[in-house]
This record gives structure tokens, sequence and C-alpha cells, in this order.
């Protein structure tokens, strides 16, 4: 095995509306391969968009950072965690909340993406009291945006499961320092995490190791 030790971590982040697209554009995009389109064209149309917006981000990142002219064959690996099928390839992350999607593309390592849209919730603090530990409680408890420091909790916590392919249900297993963005875990132990709002949206992401370069592009 090669190690990784000495190697540069780099992580690209592609964020953006679906508004940008229209799916006839992306149907007839050559950054898309044949199989991706026809799975899309199994789903309904709102959510081809979609699909396709995220398949044709991801492609775009590939082919700008590390030209790759169409979209690698994706396979299914643990609880459902797409991956690329050679193994020599980049890991790679796809969220979306409303409007938004998000994509990140990482060399040497692997990373976990969250990306939700600002909305209302009435009843942020039983959510927190059942998810969150005493300490992410009392901080939230503390914030002048509630709303806000909840979204930045939630998106970390995610991040952090989808990075090692775990489900909503070990959400307490999961414990966040959210001032220095310090991520802990029953499961793991190699957290390194950076949060962003930009506008009503916010982006976590954690990566398994520290990260050398971080571009997000919005």
């Amino acid at each position: 095995m090669i190690s990784q030790i000495n190697k540069t971590t780099k992580v690209i982040i592609g964020v953006a509306s679906l508004n940008q697209f229209d799916i006839t554009s992306l149907q007839h995009s050559e950054r898309i391969p044949p199989w991706v389109k026809e799975k899309a064209s199994e789903l309904a149309s709102k959510r081809q968009l979609q699909f396709l917006a995220c398949r044709f981000l991801l492609a775009e990142l590939l082919h700008q950072h590390w030209s790759i002219e169409t979209l690698p064959l994706i396979k299914a690996k643990k609880n459902n965690r797409p991956a690329f099928v050679d193994p020599t390839l980049p890991d790679f992350n796809i969220s979306h909340s409303g409007d938004y999607i998000a994509v990140a593309v990482c060399q040497n390592g692997q990373i976990g993406l969250d990306i939700e849209q600002q909305r209302p919730r009435d009843n942020i603090e039983k959510i927190a009291g059942q998810f969150f530990s005493v300490d992410e409680f009392s901080w939230l408890h503390k914030q002048p945006d509630k709303l806000s420091a909840f979204w930045k909790l939630w998106t970390l916590r995610e991040s952090a499961l989808k990075l090692y392919a775990k489900g909503v249900w070990q959400m307490r297993e999961v414990v966040i320092n959210p001032d220095t963005l310090i991520v802990n875990a029953t499961f793991a132990d190699a957290f390194y995490s950076t949060y962003q709002q930009i506008n009503n949206v916010h982006l976590s992401l954690c990566c398994n190791r520290s990260i050398d370069i971080l571009q997000i592009i919005a």
C-alpha cells in the first residue's frame, strides 16, 4: 500500500442553485454519460433536474481540476455511499436542499458534505434536545440567531455521518464544539471540519485528513 502521509489533500466544493440549470441542456451535455441520463429519465421532472445538475456539477469539477472529460462510472458502497468504480479517482460527496445543490471532490482523503437551505423550524430546541449534546444545546440557547446556529450544528453533524457512511440514527454519537469546529464521535477519531454560511445556505464538510487546499466555488 502506498502511504498518503506526505500527499497533499485538496478539496474543491461547488455550490449552485437549480435555477442555473435547465433540463434540456443537461440532457445534451457531453459531460454526462448515457448511463446517467438513462437513470435520470426514470425520475419525476424536478427530481430529474436535481439528479442531473448534481452529476453535471461533479463532472465539471473533475474536468476543471483533474482534466477528466466525462463523468466516470459510479457505484454504491457501504450504506449506499457513492464512489467511483476506479479507486484511483478522487473521493466525492453530494448534497442538496431546497433549490441548492453542493458537490465536493477530494484528492487524497475521504469526505462528507451537507448543505441546508435555511428554513424556519418551530421546534428547534425540541430537536436539539433529541440529537445535540448538553454543551451544544447550551451553546445554541445562548445564540442571538438560534436558527442559523441550529443549522450550523446540524450540517456539521450530517457531514460527519456522511464521511463514514453512518445513518441519522447515530446522530447522538457525534459531539461538536461549535466554536472550534472540533468533531468527535464514537465510530471514528479522524474529523477535520469546515463550515460556511453563504447567504441563507449552510455548508459543512468533514474530511478524514487535514485539508491542505480548500476551494469553494459558489
